[in-house]
């Protein structure tokens, strides 16, 4: 009996032995479980190349979550410090970065195709500008025809490149609005996520708006005599605007298209926009001064637009100072008529909106410099001798008639 008893102790002890193994052998195994599929859906969060994937491993995470849900505080004492929910909550976290960044990365190479397919456009359109352009002042250069047919060829050839600018200062402004929703930082990610995009030479912006300065810069070069003050401002005027857009997306364009060139490709763009820049504005301040000299308005030197200012300022101050001085004043009020027509007729109304959108003159000279004229005028203004001989007369007959009746 006592032997039974032993036994059925020792059987007893072996069971709850038996129980008490298996116990730890299952929770073992489910933070084993737990910890190995916690780090393949971190890697697959990181390697997932699309939005889609991030969604179906957001399902997968939820999946997880409910599977260990029955076991959340063995694995809280498992993953001390950390717990069942944190670790859960981590893995939404790094999902929802995820998503975000391939967001930002699909919406930028939906941007930027859409990019390349405009600029493919642009770049037939400018070819076919500049084929037109090139054939016209070719043909001037060469012409043998009359005066009249050569006139026209000019205003041919003048209407071309005004079209030519416009198409420009339409391209650009495409790129700066394309651009300027692309920020910063998302490019940043796109960039570091995709590298730099790797495009056909012909279909890559750079190339393209190197090509679009290169142009510009031999038609400046290669003057004709053809194009007038109003054609030299306008390109003024364009140079200026390119010049301002590439300041603004010129780092993210590099950075996008150029790789490990990217600072190659910038000093070799600002370069040629520098040479753009001084064969613009000499071009520009040279027609000027001659418009000037053709219509016997001396305003001295200037090559700028502060320079500019200074002449036209010391000019109308010296003729105002010239009519105060001056008691016939006919001859001064012809200056001031032909300069007041010159201000009013050209820089404020005929090519007003360029003189205002490249800053030959900024809006508070031209406001200085009109209430100046109008002092001008009222000292350049004939004046009326009447009044005064009529005043006169009348003196020497009030005289006349005290000395009549002194002598009666």
């Amino acid at each position: 009996m006592r032997r039974f008893y032993t036994a059925t102790l020792v059987l007893i002890a072996l069971a709850v032995g038996s129980v008490s193994i298996s116990a730890q052998t299952s929770d073992y195994q489910v933070k084993n479980n737990f910890e190995e599929r916690y780090a393949e859906l971190k890697s697959s969060i990181t390697e997932a190349m699309t939005v889609k994937e991030i969604d179906s491993l957001r399902s997968e995470i939820k999946d997880f979550a409910y599977y260990n849900e029955d076991h959340e505080q063995l694995l809280d004492n498992a993953l001390y410090p950390e717990t069942y929910e944190s670790t859960i909550e981590e893995l939404k976290q790094r999902a929802r970065a995820a998503e975000h960044k391939l967001l930002i990365i699909e919406n930028q190479n939906e941007k930027l195709t859409q990019l390349s397919n405009e600029l493919s456009t642009y770049k037939s359109e400018i070819a076919n500008l500049n084929e037109r352009t090139d054939s016209l002042r070719n043909a001037i250069l060469a012409s043998e025809e009359s005066e009249s047919d050569l006139s026209q060829l000019v205003e041919r050839y003048r209407k071309s490149m005004e079209e030519r600018d416009e198409f420009v200062l339409n391209m650009i402004d495409s790129l700066f609005i394309t651009y300027k929703d692309m920020q910063g930082k998302a490019l940043a990610e796109f960039t570091e996520e995709n590298g730099p995009r790797a495009l056909q030479e012909e279909d890559n912006p750079l190339h393209v708006i190197e090509s679009v300065i290169e142009e510009n810069i031999q038609i400046l070069k290669a003057d004709n005599g053809a194009l007038q003050t109003e054609d030299y401002l306008r390109m003024y005027v364009v140079q200026n605007r390119f010049s301002e857009v590439w300041n603004q997306i010129g780092d993210d364009l590099t950075r996008i298209y150029a790789g490990n060139k990217a600072s190659q490709w910038e000093n070799n763009i600002e370069d040629k926009l520098g040479d753009w820049k001084a064969s613009a504005s000499k071009n520009m301040w040279a027609s000027m001064d001659s418009y000037l000299e053709k219509n016997n308005v001396d305003l001295g030197a200037f090559d700028s637009n502060e320079s500019f200012y200074k002449s036209i300022e010391q000019f109308v101050s010296k003729a105002t100072d010239a009519s105060r001085e001056k008691v016939i004043t006919d001859e001064n009020y012809a200056d001031f008529q032909a300069f007041y027509d010159f201000w009013n007729g050209k820089i404020k109304k005929d090519w007003g909106k360029f003189v205002q959108e490249g800053e030959v003159l900024t809006m508070n000279q031209i406001s200085t410099i009109d209430t100046e004229i109008m002092t001008w005028r009222d000292e350049a203004k004939p004046k009326s001798f009447l009044i005064p001989i009529l005043f006169g007369l009348s003196l020497l007959t009030i005289v006349g008639l005290i000395i009549v009746l002194a002598r009666k």
